[in-house]
């Protein structure tokens, strides 16, 4: 039983390594790199460009699948659970930062500035949704289905951060 799961994780590793196109290194390299990180950051290294950019497209993906969870919820109902999706995406991006950095120095700045763009509307959202939750419970800033449906469009986080500011001038105006 153990030779097998031993046979199965080497045929997936090995699997692995062909599907980045590895070659720089050997299938060693590789897999030990596999076991904390993705494959693609050791075999990319000789070309920091085509790293940055799969991280960039990373980042892309990861930035849609946030927007979508957060689209399906109320900022006035559901306030806690786009707080944790925006946090979550936060912790991604600080995850990417030491990376990106270091790409920064190797003459490749767009995916810290990315970063750096992402971090700030997510920022500026929390700071939205905490403004949301301290004022007092009288609906003037509930979501309405209407707008909802407007939530639709909302691909970046740029556009989820003007959105909710946009609620809040709309509290702000109620006063």
């Amino acid at each position: 039983m153990s030779l097998k799961s031993i046979i199965a994780v080497g045929a997936i590793l090995t699997c692995s390594s062909l599907l980045w196109g590895c070659g720089n290194n050997g299938n060693n390299a590789n897999q030990a790199s596999q076991q904390n990180e993705p494959g693609v950051q050791t075999e990319s290294w000789n070309d920091p460009k085509r790293l940055e950019a799969s991280h960039l497209e990373a980042l892309e993906r990861m930035e849609k699948d946030h927007i979508h969870r957060m689209v399906s919820l109320s900022a006035k109902t559901d306030g806690d659970q786009v707080m944790t999706t925006l946090e979550r995406s936060s912790q991604k991006l600080e995850e990417m930062r030491p990376l990106a950095e270091m790409l920064q120095h190797e003459g490749h700045p767009a995916l810290l500035q990315r970063i750096q763009e992402m971090s700030s509307d997510i920022e500026g959202s929390k700071t939205v949704l905490t403004q949301m939750k301290n004022n007092p419970g009288n609906g003037k800033i509930k979501t309405q289905s209407s707008k909802t449906d407007a939530l639709h469009h909302i691909s970046s986080f740029r556009e989820y951060h003007q959105y909710m500011q946009g609620q809040v001038q709309t509290l702000d105006g109620k006063h």
